[in-house]
């Protein structure tokens, strides 16, 4: 059974090109027909079908059209075309400061706010303990909210959102300034709500709580859909782009060894030169150069040569650094007894079920005589980002079992 049925629905915003000081001078702009407009369009020709009980994560870039398509859904703006048909009261937590009034105290807006939300005075009395509780801002009661900061007025809205017990929740980046204390409130919220078959519509950048609760997954970009499916699915496409150019990556390649590639981001290197690294790419588990990688995917560093003096040995070897300089891991051929054909021009190095947490990293490639002498060494000159879309934290993600 449905909840939320949406049809072909589109929305476009005009927005002047050209800057107006004031009142006046867009009025006479406007009769003399010298202001000058844009479209944008934040949805096009979006359908989707939310089942009942179905926790649907909504994913993309900013501007994508995300909290255009809630606001639509919760009826606060209408679309220029298309319908949609919600099947149920909703609760809709959207964007920070909707619903509330700065020069009111946190009391007042509980209950202004519970208003719109269709509570009644009589069950905001019975419920205002528990929502300052979750909110955490017992001590604040009574200040007013322009007062607060942007995560306190999230908490708030969030808490009182929670207390409508209507069967649809829609809820625009509540996690995105929230502490990690309010976090694991609102993980408990959404897993309370899942066991009792609520219908919940998700808009958030952490990939982690979409792939922890989410059923199905929609990804929006520049306001068209990009993918619908379930969370490893749309994630990996939003993080690797499109993913049916899947190539399967071999380690006996045969390309020839190309140029030198220039996206280098530190300009350290050294050595003789008698083997020249003359490009490095980072390769993602589909094949394709990538600079982002989730934890716990194979991703592969793949190092192009030239064997300038014809050597019959050569080691070559990967260094890894967070973005604090520290060292978290390093492995050559000569460490893992792997036999190098200096012939070939190419040579990868396969990271198998990435533990690396999240975080920006930093790769130093060598190529050096066993006993020691640089050929060529690029240090620290390669970036790449970590994402971890699992719950844990750490500086690396381990697979761990609990048995309780």
């Amino acid at each position: 059974m449905n909840a939320i049925d949406v049809r072909n629905v589109s929305k476009k915003f005009i927005l002047p090109i050209e800057k107006t000081d004031t009142l006046k001078t867009t009025v006479l702009a406007a009769v003399k027909g010298k202001l000058k407009y844009q479209v944008m369009y934040a949805l096009k020709d979006i359908s989707l079908k939310v089942n009942k009980g179905e926790f649907l994560g909504i994913i993309g870039k900013n501007g994508s059209g995300k909290s255009t398509l809630l606001k639509i859904i919760a009826g606060i703006l209408e679309p220029d075309s298309g319908s949609v048909k919600v099947y149920g009261r909703i609760s809709p937590f959207l964007e920070l400061g909707l619903g509330f009034q700065a020069e009111l105290s946190a009391r007042e807006n509980v209950f202004l706010y519970g208003s719109v939300l269709g509570l009644s005075e009589r069950e905001i009395r019975k419920k205002f303990k528990s929502i300052i509780e979750f909110a955490g801002l017992k001590e604040f009661v009574d200040q007013k909210l322009k007062n607060f900061s942007s995560g306190m007025q999230v908490r708030l809205a969030f808490s009182v959102a929670i207390q409508a017990d209507a069967p649809i929740l829609l809820a625009d980046e509540v996690l995105a300034v929230g502490d990690s204390e309010f976090q694991q409130k609102c993980f408990d919220v959404f897993r309370k709500f899942k066991e009792e078959k609520k219908t919940i519509v998700f808009v958030t950048h952490d990939m982690g709580s979409v792939r922890r609760f989410c059923d199905k997954v929609l990804y929006l970009e520049k306001g068209i859909i990009k993918n619908y499916d379930e969370p490893n699915v749309v994630i990996d496409h939003y993080t690797y782009g499109n993913v049916e150019k899947k190539e399967e990556v071999t380690a006996k390649p045969d390309e020839e060894p190309k140029g030198d590639d220039e996206k280098s981001h530190k300009p350290s290197r050294w050595g003789d030169k008698k083997v020249e690294i003359t490009s490095v790419k980072l390769l993602d588990k589909y094949g394709n150069e990538n600079e982002t990688f989730i934890t716990g995917d194979d991703f592969c560093i793949e190092i192009r040569y030239i064997n300038h003096a014809n050597l019959d040995t050569c080691v070559f070897g990967i260094a890894i650094y967070d973005e604090k300089d520290n060292w978290i891991f390093g492995t050559n051929t000569n460490n893992r007894d792997a036999v190098v054909d200096l012939s070939k021009g190419i040579i990868r190095f396969f990271i198998k079920n990435n533990p690396l947490g999240e975080g920006k990293y930093l790769l130093t490639v060598a190529a050096h005589h066993k006993e020691g002498t640089n050929h060529d060494w690029h240090d620290k000159k390669y970036k790449f980002i970590i994402q971890n879309r699992s719950s844990d934290s750490g500086i690396v993600i381990l697979d761990c079992d609990i048995n309780g």
